[in-house]
C-alpha cells in the first residue's frame, strides 16, 4: 500500500504555502505524519557557559515533566518522549510506580498526551562516567542493563511502543583507551538481554548512533552502519527483527553523511527504523540540535521524501536544544517548518515517475528540472 492515498496527494498539490501553525497541524494530521517531542526539548537548557540554565531566572518556568508536557501541548504537539530517569525515585534509583500512575491518570490524560518512546540515561550519574553497558567494571555494566530493563517496565506501564538506547558515555576519549571489539561485545550482550524482554513486552528496541560527544574520540556506535551491524547481531541471536534504529538527523550530519542515506542503508540491510529524531546542524560540526529546516532545505526535503518512499509511518521526534529561546515557540516553529518541508517532499513523491527518468539520465540538471520548481516554489 503506498504511503499516501490519491486524496492525500491531491491535498498536498492544492495546499497553499507557506503554511502557518493551524494549516501545518491540519496538513500533518490529514497525511498521518506524526510528530513528537523529546521531553528535554521542552525543558530548561544548560551548557558550560550557563550551568544554572538559560531559564533559571524565571520563577514561573517549570522544569518538571508536567511543565514540559504543558509547553509541548502549547506548541500544538500532543506526543512526547521520555527518559527512564523521569520515573525513578532518584537518578538511576528505584522505579517510582505511583509517579507513573499519577502522570498517566493525571496531566497526561488531561492534556491528551501520548508517550511515544522511552530513552535510556546511563551517562548523567557520575558512576557511569566511563560507560554504561560498556563500562570496564562488570558491576556497572550490570547496573546499566538494569536501567534498560527498568525502561521496559515503564513502557509496559505507559504502553510505550519504542525503547531507544543512545549509549552516551560508552566509547573513548583517547587512543588505546578501550578494546573496541570487546566493548562492542559487551554492548551487544546488553542489547540481546534487553531485546528479549522487549519482545515479551511488545516493545520495539532501537539503537541510536552518534559519532562522538560526550565521548570525544568516538562513541561505541558512531555510524548508522555500525548500529545496523549491532542490530543485525541482536536479531540473529534473538530471532526476528525487533531490534532496529533511531536515526537522528543531526547525528548523520556529524557523521558526514545524511539521514536519507542512513534510511536507505537500513532498508538495504533489512533493519527497521523505529524512530527518527529531527533537528538541524551544519555538516561535520558538533551536535547543534537546531530547529528543523533551518540549515539546508534541499537536504531536509530529500530526507522526508526518502522516509516516505520507504513507507516510514512512525513518529518524527523533535530532539533540539534551543538554549536561548522560549522552548514552546521553538517547538512550534520547528513543527511548522517540518510541515512545510513535508509538503514539498510529498509533491516530489507525486513526481516519482519523472524523477526516475531524470535519475536514469544521470545528470544534475535533469534531476533539478524535476525538483527545483518544488524546492524553490
Amino acid at each position: 500500500m503506498p504511503r499516501f492515498t490519491p486524496e492525500q496527494i491531491r491535498l498536498a498539490l492544492s495546499t497553499r504555502t507557506p503554511m502557518g501553525r493551524p494549516e501545518a497541524l491540519q496538513f500533518l494530521n490529514a497525511l498521518d505524519v506524526k510528530m513528537s517531542v523529546g521531553h528535554w526539548s521542552a525543558g530548561d537548557f544548560c551548557d558550560r557557559f550557563a550551568p544554572p540554565g538559560y531559564h533559571s531566572d524565571d520563577p514561573a518556568f517549570r522544569t518538571d515533566f508536567e511543565g514540559q508536557c504543558r509547553r509541548t501541548k502549547a506548541a500544538g504537539i500532543d506526543a512526547i518522549e521520555i527518559h527512564q530517569h523521569l520515573f525513578e525515585k532518584s537518578l538511576n534509583g528505584g522505579l517510582d510506580l505511583p509517579a507513573i500512575e499519577r502522570a498517566k491518570s493525571g496531566f497526561l490524560a488531561e492534556l491528551g498526551m501520548t508517550v511515544t518512546a522511552c530513552n535510556i540515561n546511563t551517562w548523567t550519574n557520575p558512576k557511569f562516567q566511563l560507560g554504561g553497558p560498556c563500562n570496564p567494571k562488570p558491576e556497572l555494566r550490570r547496573a546499566a542493563l538494569e536501567e534498560i530493563l527498568k525502561a521496559v517496565e515503564i513502557c509496559r506501564a505507559l504502553k510505550i511502543p519504542v525503547l531507544s538506547v543512545w549509549p552516551g558515555s560508552d566509547g573513548a576519549d583517547y587512543h588505546f583507551q578501550i578494546d573496541y571489539q570487546q566493548s562492542l561485545e559487551w554492548f551487544t550482550e546488553a542489547l540481546v538481554a534487553a531485546n528479549k524482554e522487549c519482545v515479551k513486552a511488545g516493545v520495539k528496541l532501537a539503537i541510536e548512533p552518534k559519532p562522538y560527544e560526550p565521548r570525544e574520540l568516538f562513541m561505541i556506535v558512531p555510524t548508522a552502519a555500525s548500529a545496523i551491524l549491532v542490530a543485525e547481531r541482536v536479531n540473529d541471536t534473538c530471532g526476528g527483527s525487533n531490534c532496529g534504529l533511531t536515526v537522528d538527523y543531526g547525528h548523520q550530519k556529524m557523521e558526514g553523511t545524511t539521514a536519507s542515506t542512513a534510511c536507505d542503508l537500513a532498508a538495504y540491510a533489512g533493519v527497521p527504523i523505529h524512530k527518527f529524531d529531527v533537528n538541524d546542524a551544519r555538516q561535520g560540526r558538533n551536535d547543534q540540535d537546531l530547529m528543523f529546516g533551518t540549515v539546508s532545505v534541499p537536504e531536509a526535503v530529500e530526507y522526508l521524501f526518502t522516509t516516505f518512499v520507504r513507507d516510514y509511518r512512525g513518529y518524527y521526534s523533535q530532539d533540539q536544544f534551543t538554549y536561548r529561546d522560549d522552548p514552546t515557540r521553538a517547538m512550534e516553529r520547528s513543527m511548522v517548518n517540518f510541515a512545510n518541508l513535508a509538503l514539498k517532499a510529498v509533491r516530489v513523491y507525486a513526481k516519482q515517475d519523472e524523477l526516475a527518468k531524470a535519475r536514469a539520465a544521470g545528470t544534475g540538471p535533469d534531476v533539478l528540472d524535476v525538483v527545483s520548481p518544488i524546492l524553490l516554489g
